[in-house]
């Protein structure tokens, strides 16, 4: 009988730990979703009424990760120093790694669609991601990004010299990122 309690006691124990690696909710204020085919979700459904912003930009999923704004600074950091048309100076941005936010949520090696809150899109390919330090930017010049500021999140990355951001978005430095669809 003991043997049994102890390992009762062992499997409730470990419980927390299971549900950890399943993909934890946030705490704080959700910053990013990521639907599409995620393999470590944290949430069900879209629904239209709570997330309502998300339906505006036509977001769509049976299942997601979200990501605050902790959860994005304990992963693996990168730094972009650019000057972006909407700066008038270079800037130091900051944030994770686009490849290690993808890889934490187990993400499948496809098209990565970002949506901005007004609705505008970019993608990347695999190749895309693989080639350059792209990052999620929280800061710049150690400052967040807030709303109306590019803000809360920004997708960049250290442009070649001469390189132009395709007629279809492919590439683009979408700021205040809410969304990002992985696949199509």
């Amino acid at each position: 009988m003991k043997r049994v309690l102890a390992a009762l006691l062992v499997a409730l124990l470990s419980l927390p730990a299971l549900a950890a690696d399943e993909g934890a909710a946030p705490e704080g204020m959700a910053l990013l979703t990521v639907g599409g085919f995620v393999g470590k979700p944290n949430r069900g459904p879209l629904d239209p009424k709570h997330d309502s912003l998300l339906a505006a930009v036509k977001a769509d999923f049976k299942h997601a990760f979200v990501f605050d704004r902790a959860m994005l600074l304990a992963l693996p950091q990168g730094e972009v120093t650019a000057q972006p048309m909407e700066f008038d100076k270079p800037a130091t941005f900051s944030g994770p790694l686009l490849r290690e936010v993808l890889g934490f949520i187990e993400a499948a090696r496809v098209k990565t669609t970002f949506v901005a809150a007004d609705g505008y899109t970019g993608y990347l390919l695999p190749e895309d991601i693989d080639g350059s330090d792209w990052i999620l930017a929280l800061s710049a010049d150690g400052k967040p990004l807030g709303i109306g500021q590019q803000g809360p999140l920004w997708l960049l990355n250290t442009r070649a010299e001469g390189y132009k951001v395709g007629d279809d978005h492919r590439g683009s430095h979408v700021w205040a990122v809410v969304y990002m669809h992985i696949g199509e």
